[in-house]
């Protein structure tokens, strides 16, 4: 095993990690909890599968054509906040609305009126999506020139954390003893 040690002036301060992390829960948002809902869209909507499942590729695909774009105008932006920081800022602001948004259907609505709003919604909420995970994701490969800190900073705190976070059986309350 290596003795390297990161240089005092390559290393990310715990707080800048942990801000950095936290943004990375976001990521992890609209895949888990449309997971958990498709059991809604099922049973409580009586949405035919087919359409559910569309409901859960559609937007992901969609997604796919997105992020390189917004990589390619965040990489060559400039601007006095840095070229990842504005869009960050913009795009957490409209993934929080368009996230509660997003869910507001009404079991009352025809199923095509509910498979047309989420579809919809879906794709706008991850337009906001892409304008705050791409850059953010990009700020992390930024934030240190140093290998070290750079895989403690994407392992521990952009991957691992969030992940635990946003675990379904933290969520649906599975880690309880009796």
């Amino acid at each position: 095993m290596s003795k390297y040690t990161t240089p005092a002036s390559e290393r990310v301060p715990i707080v800048q990690k942990a801000a950095f992390g936290a943004g990375h829960l976001v990521n992890n948002l609209l895949p888990g909890a449309l997971g958990i809902f498709m059991f809604f869209l099922l049973t409580a909507f009586g949405m035919d599968p087919f359409l559910a499942g569309l409901l859960g590729g559609l937007p992901r695909i969609f997604d796919a054509l997105t992020d390189p774009i917004m990589g390619f105008i965040s990489d060559n932006t400039n601007s006095r906040w840095g070229r990842r920081r504005p869009y960050i800022f913009v795009g957490a602001i409209l993934s929080g609305l368009l996230f509660a948004v997003l869910w507001q259907l009404d079991e009352n609505n025809t199923q095509n009126y509910n498979f047309w709003y989420f579809l919809i919604l879906s794709l706008v909420y991850l337009v906001g999506n892409t304008i705050f995970s791409t850059p953010l994701i990009g700020l992390g490969y930024e934030m240190t020139s140093d290998y070290n800190e750079r895989t403690r900073l994407m392992v521990l705190f952009a991957n691992r954390i969030p992940g635990r976070l946003d675990d379904r059986s933290l969520v649906l309350g599975a880690h309880r003893r009796p």
